[in-house]
């Protein structure tokens, strides 16, 4: 089926008179960065247990609290419960456990209205997970990770379920976030911070080349963006490191970070992240808690 002819004039009009709007932002230093768009496909790349998906939560959760998105997501390594409580957490800017059940059941109830979750007990095939996404009343899907998914393991199967992935949100206009782990290369000897460097001996962050996918990845998606923590560090522990590596449409926003200057995330107790130390949820925070919960 071919484009009906004239149907590029509304775009070239509003592209030359400055009219195409941005990206969504959450309100800190990564909206000159990181914009979220309308029917793009996105990469989360990241060694297993830096956080990725503790800190995609708090991403969520600005989105939802500040620009009011929904997401629908896929955990094979979490379940809904554990994702919930770290949304609870940030949001109400205090520890569970230090919660009232009240407090608890008020944010859970109000959480829910933008979060819902796969059922993860099953094992699904990526076209059948489409299915259910496309079903869900939100504007972002996120599977956490790819690897969990029933797929092809082959360098075809990735181009396949890539192009799917494409067509997905080409045809639904939902953003799609797909978590992914680096090559087993990446975590070896040979990438670990040299001797006279102030963090000797830690390992480094995998390059946009490591996507245990490989650079179908890459070359797929719009935007990929590094996430990257020195956890037996004594201080770096406790902040993480974001590195934007590809944005493919940055006349809506993003651009690519600095070489080897990564956007730093503190980890702010467990209560969602502050960066140059700004914490883009507390107003908001305050002010639906506040609303909400009494």
């Amino acid at each position: 089926m071919l484009v009906k002819k004239g149907s590029e004039i509304t775009y070239l009009e509003n592209y030359r008179k400055g009219n195409i709007k941005p990206g969504l932002g959450i309100g800190n230093d990564l909206d000159n960065y990181l914009r979220l768009k309308q029917a793009q496909l996105n990469i989360i790349l990241g060694h297993d247990n830096v956080g990725k998906s503790y800190f995609f939560s708090y991403y969520m959760l600005s989105h939802a609290l500040i620009n009011d998105k929904k997401f629908c997501i896929w955990s094979g390594e979490n379940t809904s419960g554990q994702i919930m409580r770290d949304l609870i957490q940030m949001y109400c800017g205090n520890y569970f456990k230090k919660l009232a059940i009240e407090q608890i059941r008020s944010a859970h109830n109000f959480l829910s209205q933008s979060f819902t979750f796969v059922d993860n007990t099953k094992l699904y095939k990526p076209e059948d997970l489409f299915l259910i996404f496309e079903s869900e009343n939100a504007d972002v899907c996120l599977i956490d990770p790819y690897t969990g998914l029933d797929r092809k393991m082959t360098y075809e199967g990735n181009y396949e379920f890539l192009n799917n992935a494409r067509q997905f949100c080409n045809t639904t206009k939902k953003t799609l976030y797909i978590s992914t782990h680096p090559t087993s290369e990446s975590g070896r000897a040979g990438n670990l911070y040299p001797e006279k460097h102030e963090w000797n001996g830690h390992l480094k962050a995998p390059l946009k080349a490591h996507c245990e996918g490989g650079k179908s990845f890459l070359n797929r998606s719009d935007d990929l963006f590094i996430l990257h923590r020195l956890c037996s560090h004594p201080t770096m522990k406790y902040e993480t490191m974001l590195s934007v590596e590809k944005i493919k449409d940055r006349e809506t926003g993003g651009q690519i970070t600095e070489l080897n200057t990564p956007l730093l995330f503190n980890f702010n107790n467990g209560l969602g992240f502050t960066t140059q130390g700004i914490d883009n949820l507390k107003d908001y925070r305050m002010k639906t808690t506040q609303t909400r919960i009494k």
